[in-house]
């Protein structure tokens, strides 16, 4: 039986052995004859850069000499994070209260300790390799012409300027909303109404709105769009209620401006800005669309017999007023006939004159009298 044991250990391996169950030593690269008695040697490929045994816990206490010589210890606290490069590439971040152990050799491990407490934002220069990796992060895109809101544990932190952020999910959970900052609009549709006169109608409203102060819309109201919404509802009752079902249709009555104004008003404390509003659509029940379209066919009827009667009133006069003309002078009456006489030569082929116009006027009305 051998008393010695020959160990060839390449560039790329190491060797541990143990003694009678404790901790010998580290064979690092070369040819050695190691005492065999009570031996037991694990083998490791430092290519498989992290090196995870039972014995890392007494190695970083009672050998840290042979750790800090063989190994590059990296190790966070409960409000740290640490990204781990590789050849300068990103290829880890180790969570909070975490401990790895990678092989010094020929590939380069470099580690930077980031305390997330006091910088929560992923550092743009690692956020693509983050998020390529699925890193302890939350990620958010905002958008131009939307903001972002950030919140830790449910507070506020801060607000987000168009751009992409990550945020270290550890401790503590971030949450990121996106509100659009641009120009909406609200619509309310089929709002029912019962005007002053008792007359049931729907209305459909429009209004135009912008968050102008983003953290007071979040923060001031549960939800803006919803508190707009209701408080048009009231500003349509408040308006049309007073009115009657002639004024809504012959005024084309629209939202009253002091309602608007206090509208406006209210919702500027929430930080929103209220803009344009106006009905689009006032729907009647069916019954009451017969009705109206009765009284309108009565008026318009009428107007056409007013019409009509004003017409025959002015031809009345017209020849009342040429008659008395004719009377007072012959020559009109002489015109006249010679005018009655163009219009019936236009319809007759030949006329042949004798005995002068006389004549002619008076074989004109023999002619009518055959006709």
């Amino acid at each position: 039986m051998a008393v010695f044991k020959r160990f060839l250990v390449g560039d790329q391996e190491r060797v541990l052995l143990i003694r009678k169950g404790r901790f010998e030593r580290f064979l690092e690269p070369g040819e050695y004859w190691v005492f065999a008695a009570g031996l037991r040697a694990e083998t490791f490929n430092i290519a498989e850069l992290v090196f995870e045994n039972v014995w890392v816990d007494y190695l970083l206490k009672e050998q840290p000499e042979i750790a800090a010589r063989l190994f590059i210890v990296i190790e966070t606290n409960d409000a740290q994070v640490a990204p781990v490069f590789l050849n300068g590439r990103l290829t880890r971040v180790l969570a909070p209260g975490k401990r790895a152990l990678y092989w010094r050799g020929a590939i380069q491990v470099t580690f930077e300790i980031i305390d997330v407490a006091e910088a929560r934002e992923v550092p743009q220069r690692l956020l693509a390799a983050v998020f390529r990796l699925g890193g302890p992060a939350i990620y958010a895109n905002v958008d131009e012409g939307k903001a972002g809101l950030l919140f830790v544990e449910n507070r506020f932190v801060r607000t987000l300027a168009p751009g992409s952020y990550g945020f270290w999910n550890v401790p503590g959970t971030p949450r990121v909303e996106i509100l659009d900052l641009r120009l909406q609009t609200v619509e309310i549709p089929g709002q029912e109404i019962l005007t002053r006169d008792k007359v049931s109608l729907r209305v459909n409203v429009w209004a135009e709105f912008q968050v102008t102060d983003p953290v007071r819309a979040k923060q001031s109201v549960k939800d803006y769009a919803e508190h707009l919404y209701r408080t048009l509802q009231l500003a349509v009752r408040q308006t049309l209620g007073r009115r009657t079902l002639e004024e809504i249709l012959a005024e084309k009555v629209d939202i009253d401006e002091t309602v608007a104004a206090e509208v406006r008003r209210e919702m500027q404390t929430f930080g929103v800005r209220v803009g344009a509003i106006a009905l689009k659509d006032v729907i009647l029940p069916g019954e009451m669309r017969e009705i109206l379209n009765q009284v309108v066919a009565a008026e318009k009827q009428a107007q056409a017999n007013l019409i009509r009667r004003r017409e025959e009133t002015a031809a009345t006069r017209s020849l009342l007023n040429t008659a008395k003309l004719m009377e007072d002078n012959p020559l009109l009456v002489r015109l006249k006939e010679l005018e009655t006489l163009e219009k019936v030569a236009e319809k007759v082929e030949k006329i042949t004159v004798s005995g002068g116009f006389d004549a002619l006027l008076s074989d004109l009305i023999q002619i009518r009298e055959r006709s």
